[in-house]
């Protein structure tokens, strides 16, 4: 751009040590070709409610843009209503390791997701990534729960579930691709 590339790069150098909102940074990256600066605009704007999005926000993303994220932040929506009213948990005639106590342990994983999980999974303002669920899952105590049962349960959810898990993560990745198609 008007041979100007050098002055171009010192300028985003100097911008990245800013704050600068993230509608801004994609205006200037869409403007100078600033493809390293797509993706943590992006992220920040899917993680924030739409209407906290204000009418210089609305201003600065085109319209094609604004519809690339609504559209993403909806089927991110979705996803997470899917996964956080329904727990995953294997049939009992899936009932391995053996365990005596499988109704129990049925009920503690199910009242731990309901009342913890879920609940950050759909808390209003503090996104919860759903790629964490399994790390969350080990670290939270199931107090009354079989721990073999519980080992269990979570290699099932990884070697089952791992695409439901990462479909946020994938929706992400899938709009800063079409993003940076779009600003090249």
């Amino acid at each position: 751009m008007w041979q100007m590339e050098q002055g171009v790069k010192f300028a985003a150098s100097q911008l990245a040590k800013q704050s600068l909102h993230p509608v801004h940074r994609l205006k200037l990256a869409r403007q100078y070709s600033l493809r390293d600066w797509i993706e943590i605009p992006i992220r920040m704007l899917l993680s924030t409610p739409l209407e906290c999005y204000t009418e210089e926000n609305e201003t600065n993303l085109d319209f094609s843009l604004y519809m690339i994220i609504a559209t993403t932040k909806e089927s991110i929506s979705t996803a997470r209503k899917r996964l956080a009213h329904h727990p995953p948990f294997p049939n009992n005639a899936d009932n391995a390791p053996f365990c005596l106590q499988h109704t129990a342990c049925k009920k503690v994983w199910y009242e731990k997701w309901f009342l913890v999980l879920g609940r950050s999974i759909h808390h209003p303002s503090e996104h919860f990534p759903m790629i964490l669920i399994p790390e969350m899952l080990e670290k939270m105590e199931h107090r009354g729960m079989n721990p073999e049962c519980k080992k269990y349960v979570l290699d099932w959810i990884q070697l089952k579930f791992s695409s439901l898990i990462h479909k946020e993560e994938d929706l992400i990745q899938q709009a800063i691709t079409t993003i940076h198609e779009m600003f090249s």
